[in-house]
């Protein structure tokens, strides 16, 4: 789980390259996708899903194409990454959300 601190004016970018950043990860390094929350307070946390840990662990090192590395890229320059934080990293329990495909 993370919290991801958006500069001041780039949230537009932000939201813009998110679901594209997901895509990439979920096409290129096998995660489940991931979901972005708006929490009262404004902050934004984000969760993704991985099928194991060994997938989730392997992905640092799996590249994405061109066009998902520039938005990855875009991402991160609407982000202050210096306060960008992992607030929890977590095994499942108990799984009881349904899975569909990702519409590509």
């Amino acid at each position: 789980m993370f919290e991801f601190v958006v500069k001041p004016g780039k949230e537009d970018a932000f939201l813009s390259a998110w679901p594209k950043v997901t895509q990439g990860i979920y096409l290129f390094k096998g995660s489940l996708g991931s979901r972005l929350h708006k929490s009262e307070e404004g902050k934004w946390i984000a969760y993704a899903q991985w099928p194991s840990k060994l997938v989730y662990e392997q992905a640092a090192s799996i590249p994405m194409n061109e066009e998902y590395e520039a938005q990855r890229a875009a991402m991160h320059e609407a982000l202050n990454l210096d306060d960008t934080k992992t607030l929890y990293q977590m095994d499942v329990e108990i799984d009881y959300l349904q899975r569909r495909p990702f519409a590509v």
